[in-house]
C-alpha cells in the first residue's frame, strides 16, 4: 500500500515539475482570471515572487509579462490605482527590456499602454500621462494602427482638457479627426472634448453630428448630454445643469462602474447641489461617494487618515466637505484629510513638472485653510492659529527644492551608497531627457528617436519609483514636512531676528511675523488697487528712467507699498529674514522707503536698506539648514567679458582686478571662462563670483547663465553638487524665471539652490556694468574685514549711497537694490584692532622710555665726570 502512495505521489508532483516555468505562469493567470478575488490576488502574488527568480527565456518573460496585465486589469476595476500602476509599469518595463516585442506580436499598446495613461492622469501624475500616451501614438503610427492613434488623441486631448490646456486639447482633438479611420464614437468623443474646450475659452463650438452649433437642440448622446451640462454650467444655470447631470448619471453609471466612478459622479451631484444652495442634499451625496469608496464608511463617524488611500476622488469630497462646513475647525479638519491624500498622490509622481501641476491644486486648498485659520486667529489670544498658519504656509513653498536639497544632504552624508548613487545618476538622465522632449519642444529629432527618448523616460521614471520606496525603508525617512518651530524660534533667536513669511495666495497675501517672544498675522487683500501697486512698484525697475522721471511719484509709491506689506509692525527690528511669495520674489525690498519724503536726493532718502538687514529664502525650514560661513574665503572669479562684441562687459574688468587685490582668488577671464572650466574648479572654492550676462528664461527656454562657450542652465544645475558657501551672480536677472505658484521663480539663482549652494547672491533686474562693478568691490572689501555675507551685501549699497563721487540720479535704487541675498545671516566678525593698537602703544612707550633713559643716562654720565 505505502508503494502504492509512493507511486501516485511521484506521479502527481513529477507532473508539476515536468511542467515548464512558461505553463506554470500561464496555469496561474488562468486559475486568478476563473476566480478573481483578494484571496487569490494573495495567492497570484505568492506565485509572482516564486516565478520572478527563476524567469530566464524569452518565452518565460512573454508569460510573465501576459500575467501582470491581467493582474492590473483586475487592480484597476476595483479602484487599487496605484497598485495597478505598479503591475503595468512593471510589464511594460519588462516588455521593452527583454525586447518581447521583436518576437511576439503582443498588442502592448491596448492592454498595458492605454490604461497606464489613463491611471496616471486619474492619479494626478499628468506628466508621465503625457509621456506614456505620446509613447503609445508613435508606436501606433509606426505600426500604422490608426485605431490606437485616435484613442491616443482622445486620451491626450482629454488630459490637456484635465489641466487647463485648452487650446492644445483643442489642437490634439483636430489632428485626431483627420485620421480617417477614426470610428464614430471616436469621433464623437473628439467632438466632445473640443467643444468643451472651445466652452471654457469662450469660442464659438461646434455641434457633434454636423459642425453647425443649434443652441436650443435637444441631446441625444451621452457627449451632447455633456455639452449640454457644461453650457448650462458655464451660464451659471445651475437647475438645468442639475437636470442634464442626472440624464448623464443615469448614462455613465451601472453594475460595472468602478468605485471610483461612483463616488465622482456623486462628488459632482453634490457640487452642483451646493452650487443650488441645497446643503442637506448636497451632504448626502458626498456621503455617498465615501461609501462608494469605502464600503464599511459610517457615515455618523468622521473618516481618519487610517481609512484612505491614494485616490484623487476623495480630494474632491473632502474639499467640497470643508466648504459645506460651517465650523472653521471642522473645515480645516475635512482640507487636512484632502491634504493627507494628494500627498500619498505625489509620491507617485518623480518629475519636477509633474509635482508642479500638484502643487497648484495643494496651494488653492493652503489659501482655504490660512484664511480659516486668520478668523479664528482674530477671536483667539492663543497665538496657536498663527503657527498653524506658518506650519500650512511653509507645508507647500518650495517642496521640489527641499525635496531635492535632501535627497543631496543624504548623499553627503553616505557618498558611497550605490542606491543614492543611482538615484542621483537617474534624477540627471530624467532632466536631460525632459528637457529634450518637453522645455525645447522643436528640437530636430526623428519620430524613432523621440520614441526612444520618451521610452527611456519612462523606464527612468518606474525606476525612481522603485529606488524611492528602497531609499526610505533604508533610512527611515518620514514623508512629513512640518516645520521644527521649536528650533526655528531658537536659532532667531541666535541672529537677533525676526522672521516675515507672506503667502501669495489668489484672494489675499497672508503675512506671518515669527520671532522669539512676537506672533502676528496680517491678511492684505488682493484688490484691483493692491495688486496694482505691487506691479507698478516692480515695473520702476524695469528702466533707469522709470524712477529718475518721476522721483516724487517714486517715493510716494515705494512708501505706500512698504505700508501695505505691513513692514512698519517690524520697524524696530533690524535683522530680517523675509520668505517671499508669488510677485513678492521680484520686490527689491531695501529699496522701499519706510516714511515719507519731499527729497529728491536719495542719499538722505529713508532706504529700508538703511533701518534693516534683510536676507531672504525660499522657506523657513531651508534657512534652519544654513550651514556656518566659513572664516577664510577662496574665490572662483569667472569673467567672459565678451571683448569687441555687442555683449562686452568693460566694467567687469575693473570688478575681476578688485576682487583679485580684495581677497584670495582664480580668475578665468576671457575665453579662459568656459562652462567646463567653471564646473570643474567649482568644488575647490568657497565663493563662486560670476561677473557675465544672464537670461530669466521662459517655458520654452530655461533660465541660464553666459559662459564665454556656451551658457549654462538651471536645468543643468539640478543635478550639480555643489559644496560651496556663496555664489555671486554679478549678471542681470540671474533672481527672474517662470514663477510657479508655491515654487517661486524657475531662476538661475534657483538652479544653484538646487545644486546645493546655501548662499546665492542675485539680481532682480538688468543691472548696470558700472554701479556692478562699485558694489561688488565694496562687498568684498567688507567680506575680507567682517567674514560676514549677510552684512556686507547691506553696507555694500550703503557705501554706494554714500559715494560722494557718483552723482545723484545714479544713486537712484535701479542702480544698487537690485542685489538680494538668498540664504541665512551670520555673524560680524570685525577685524580687532584693539590688540594691534594696544602693541602698537607698547611699543611707543617702550621707544619713549628708551629715549628718555639714553637722553637722562647720557646727563647723569656728564654730571658724575
Amino acid at each position: 500500500m505505502k508503494n502504492h502512495l509512493l507511486v501516485i505521489c511521484f506521479l502527481c508532483f513529477g507532473s508539476v515539475f515536468s511542467q515548464s516555468l512558461e505553463d506554470r505562469i500561464y496555469n496561474a493567470t488562468d486559475a486568478f482570471n476563473n476566480t478573481k478575488s483578494t484571496e487569490t490576488l494573495i495567492t497570484l502574488d505568492n506565485s509572482i515572487s516564486l516565478f520572478e527568480s527563476e524567469l530566464s527565456t524569452t518565452d518565460d518573460y512573454f508569460s510573465f509579462v501576459n500575467l501582470l496585465v491581467n493582474k492590473a486589469h483586475y487592480l484597476k476595476s476595483v479602484s487599487k490605482n496605484t497598485q495597478a500602476i505598479k503591475s503595468y509599469e512593471k510589464a511594460w518595463q519588462l516588455y521593452t527590456n527583454k525586447k518581447i516585442g521583436l518576437v511576439y506580436k503582443f498588442n502592448i499598446v491596448d492592454f498595458c499602454l492605454i490604461p497606464l495613461g489613463v491611471l496616471y492622469n486619474k492619479i494626478g501624475d499628468h506628466t508621465s500621462a503625457e509621456n506614456i500616451i505620446k509613447t503609445y501614438i508613435a508606436i501606433a503610427e509606426k505600426n500604422k494602427n490608426n485605431t490606437q492613434r485616435v484613442s491616443g488623441a482622445v486620451n491626450l486631448s482629454r488630459l490637456y482638457q484635465t489641466i487647463g490646456r485648452h487650446k492644445l486639447a483643442i489642437d490634439i482633438a483636430n489632428y485626431g479627426l483627420t485620421i480617417k479611420q477614426a470610428n464614430t464614437q471616436q469621433k464623437r468623443k473628439l467632438k466632445s472634448i473640443k467643444s468643451r474646450s472651445q466652452l471654457r475659452l469662450k469660442q464659438p463650438i461646434a455641434l457633434l453630428n454636423n459642425d453647425i452649433i443649434v443652441p436650443n437642440i435637444k441631446p441625444q448622446s451621452i457627449e451632447e448630454h455633456e455639452l449640454a451640462y457644461e453650457l448650462a454650467m458655464q451660464q451659471k444655470e445651475y437647475s438645468s445643469a442639475l437636470k442634464s447631470f442626472k440624464t448623464l448619471k443615469l448614462l455613465k453609471t451601472n453594475a460595472l462602474s468602478s468605485a471610483t466612478t461612483h463616488a465622482k459622479i456623486y462628488t459632482e451631484e453634490a457640487q452642483l447641489y451646493y452650487l443650488l444652495n441645497k446643503k442637506e442634499e448636497a451632504i448626502k451625496s458626498l456621503k455617498y461617494g465615501l461609501k462608494a469608496l469605502l464600503p464599511n464608511y459610517d457615515s455618523n463617524v468622521f473618516p481618519t487618515e487610517t481609512d484612505l488611500y491614494p485616490e484623487n476622488a476623495f480630494i474632491g469630497i473632502f474639499d467640497l466637505f470643508a466648504e459645506l462646513e460651517t465650523n472653521p475647525e471642522k473645515a480645516i479638519d475635512y482640507y487636512n484629510l484632502s491634504f493627507y491624500v494628494s500627498d500619498l498622490l505625489a509620491q507617485n509622481v518623480t518629475s519636477q513638472e509633474g509635482k508642479l501641476l500638484l502643487l497648484n491644486e495643494k496651494r488653492k486648498r493652503s489659501e482655504k485653510s490660512i484664511d480659516l485659520l486668520h478668523y479664528l486667529q482674530k477671536t483667539s489670544d492663543d497665538s496657536k492659529h498663527t503657527l498653524h498658519a506658518l506650519q500650512l504656509s511653509e507645508r507647500y513653498k518650495a517642496s521640489i527644492l527641499k525635496e531635492i536639497v535632501g535627497k543631496k544632504e543624504l548623499l553627503k552624508s553616505n557618498p558611497n551608497d550605490s542606491l543614492l548613487l543611482k538615484q542621483q545618476s537617474l534624477l540627471k538622465n530624467q532632466e536631460q531627457l525632459t528637457n529634450k522632449l518637453i522645455r525645447t519642444p522643436f528640437s530636430n529629432f526623428s519620430k524613432a528617436e523621440k520614441l526612444d527618448l520618451r521610452e527611456q523616460l519612462a523606464s527612468i521614471n518606474i525606476q525612481l519609483k522603485n529606488l524611492k520606496d528602497k531609499i526610505e525603508n533604508k533610512y527611515a525617512i518620514a514623508s512629513s514636512s512640518s516645520l521644527d518651530q521649536l528650533k526655528l524660534k531658537s536659532k532667531l533667536t541666535e541672529d537677533k531676528a525676526t522672521l516675515v513669511n507672506y503667502f501669495y495666495g489668489k484672494h489675499a497675501i497672508y503675512q506671518i511675523i515669527v520671532s522669539f517672544k512676537v506672533t502676528a498675522f496680517n491678511k492684505i487683500p488682493l484688490n484691483k488697487t493692491n495688486t496694482q501697486t505691487i506691479k507698478r512698484f516692480i515695473q520702476y525697475f524695469d528702466s533707469p528712467s522709470n524712477i529718475n522721471n518721476n522721483i516724487s511719484k517714486y517715493t510716494e509709491d515705494a512708501f505706500s507699498l512698504y505700508n501695505l506689506l505691513k513692514l512698519d509692525e517690524i520697524k524696530d527690528k533690524e535683522n530680517l529674514l523675509i520668505i517671499p511669495d508669488g510677485f513678492l520674489n521680484f520686490i527689491p525690498f531695501d529699496a522701499l522707503l519706510t516714511a515719507k519724503t519731499e527729497s529728491k536726493v536719495f542719499k538722505n532718502m529713508p532706504f529700508f536698506v538703511n533701518t534693516h538687514n534683510v536676507v531672504f529664502n525660499s522657506s523657513a525650514s531651508l534657512y534652519l539648514t544654513g550651514n556656518v560661513t566659513k572664516k577664510e574665503f577662496s574665490v572662483l572669479g569667472v569673467f567672459p567679458v565678451f571683448r569687441n562684441t555687442n555683449q562686452e562687459l568693460a566694467y567687469s574688468i575693473d570688478e575681476a582686478k578688485h576682487l583679485e587685490k580684495e581677497i584670495k582668488t582664480k580668475l578665468l577671464m576671457d575665453n579662459a571662462a568656459t562652462k567646463t572650466a567653471f564646473l570643474n574648479e567649482a568644488k575647490k572654492y568657497s565663493i563662486l563670483h560670476l561677473s557675465t550676462h544672464g537670461k530669466g528664461g521662459d517655458f520654452f527656454e530655461p533660465a541660464q547663465i553666459a559662459f564665454f562657450d556656451e551658457p549654462l542652465s538651471i536645468n543643468e544645475l539640478y543635478s550639480t553638487n555643489l559644496n560651496t558657501d556663496l555664489v555671486v551672480l554679478s549678471a542681470c536677472e540671474t533672481g527672474i524665471g517662470e514663477l510657479k505658484r508655491g515654487e517661486g521663480p524657475l531662476s538661475i539663482a534657483r538652479g544653484f539652490q538646487y545644486a546645493g549652494v546655501k548662499k546665492v547672491l542675485y539680481s532682480l533686474w538688468q543691472i548696470s556694468d558700472l554701479s556692478t562693478s562699485q558694489i561688488m568691490t565694496s562687498f568684498y572689501k567688507r567680506l575680507d574685514n567682517t567674514n560676514s555675507i549677510s552684512y556686507s551685501n547691506r553696507e555694500s549699497k550703503r557705501d554706494y549711497l554714500n559715494n560722494k563721487d557718483i552723482k545723484n540720479l545714479k544713486k537712484s535704487p535701479y542702480y544698487w537694490s537690485a542685489f538680494t541675498l538668498y540664504g541665512n545671516f551670520d555673524k560680524v566678525e570685525k577685524t580687532n584692532y584693539m590688540w594691534q593698537i594696544i602693541g602698537l602703544s607698547l611699543l611707543i612707550v617702550l621707544l619713549l622710555l628708551w629715549l628718555y633713559k639714553r637722553k637722562n643716562g647720557k646727563r647723569t654720565l656728564g654730571i658724575s665726570s
